[in-house]
């Protein structure tokens, strides 16, 4: 049983030590039923973590920095070759919450027909969401900045078992959000002001809620064409390299005493993976989304000049050329 739960808990990128979907075992429904757990690993010595790709490193570790600069547009559909990102289910997701002793985190509930999906973009397959958790800094960085939180939406290929997921490159696909803080929110309600409702009670380690409904849309960033994705692994052990990241790259804001709460949480001094070497990653963005308005006017701008420089000398040319007649 302990074998099979910490597969299960690989695939959810956070992990307890026995089950707590404990139909997992059987393959059949995912209620969410807490057992008991004792934490295995700790961010303060991830050389210690278990997992081949934990110590031995691999050739798409995540997370990583994302330098804007090598981003590829990808207008020749490369990687992104299924048209827009397609959201299924996340207006009303119930839901069971718990402080695992890494993250906060809320975990579908029911049979898995009625969890949310997500397909397009670089997903090919349906992909149902297993779990939401948070991460306090962000694990990843953008041109070597990080964002005060980063929230993670972790979903499994619907056509796989978690077992099965685990061993293909795309067997998951981890939707991330950037959190960032403002001191006050004028004339906006923060994005996420009505998961907050439940942080308090998942303070130590141990706590639970269930029967909650969630409304995850207002999780997401207010930009859903704009993202980066990549193939890479999970941020947790055993780091299977087994991930698509779609990561947006308009944050969702939170107050300054909404992310004070988080730094209340007892989890430790902090839950975030070290950046890893950049090897076999390539990060590609939708094409169509980078041609900015501006941009095109310069390029028009510039071809009007060229033009015109180029008939000013030919009419030079042959003017001086009836003159010398």
């Amino acid at each position: 049983m302990r074998t099979v739960w910490h597969c299960f808990n690989t695939v959810i990128a956070v992990i307890f030590t026995v089950s707590f979907f404990t139909e997992i075992a059987a393959e059949s429904s995912s209620v969410a039923t807490i057992v008991d757990y004792e934490p295995l690993w700790s961010y303060d010595e991830e050389s210690k973590w278990p997992g081949h790709h934990c110590q031995e490193g691999g050739k798409r570790q995540s997370p990583i920095d994302i330098k804007t600069s090598d981003v590829i547009p990808d207008f020749t559909k490369m990687f992104i070759k299924y048209g827009p990102l397609q959201f299924s289910g996340y207006h009303r997701v119930l839901v069971s919450g718990i402080n695992n002793g890494h993250t906060i985190q809320f975990s579908s509930e029911g049979e898995e027909a009625i969890h949310p999906v997500v397909t397009g973009g670089p997903l090919k397959y349906l992909y149902r969401l297993e779990q939401l958790h948070f991460h306090w800094l962000s694990e990843h960085s953008i041109n070597g900045v990080k964002f005060p939180m980063e929230l993670h939406f972790v979903h499994v290929r619907s056509d796989l078992s978690v077992v099965e997921a685990l061993g293909k490159r795309d067997g998951l696909a981890i939707i991330s959000v950037f959190g960032n803080v403002q001191a006050e929110i004028d004339d906006f309600e923060p994005h996420v002001t009505e998961i907050m409702e439940y942080i308090p009670h998942l303070m130590n380690t141990g706590d639970r809620v269930s029967g909650v409904i969630l409304d995850m849309t207002k999780l997401f960033s207010p930009n859903k064409e704009s993202y980066y994705t990549y193939s890479g692994s999970l941020t947790s052990p055993e780091c299977n390299e087994a991930v698509i990241w779609i990561i947006f790259d308009e944050p969702v804001y939170l107050t300054d005493a909404q992310y004070r709460q988080f730094g209340k949480i007892g989890v430790g001094r902090h839950n975030f993976r070290s950046l890893q070497k950049i090897k076999h990653h390539l990060v590609f963005t939708p094409g169509e989304t980078r041609i900015h308005m501006p941009q095109i006017a310069v390029f028009f701008g510039d071809v009007v000049k060229l033009f015109r420089e180029f008939f000013r000398k030919i009419g030079t040319f042959m003017s001086n050329g009836i003159k010398s007649r």
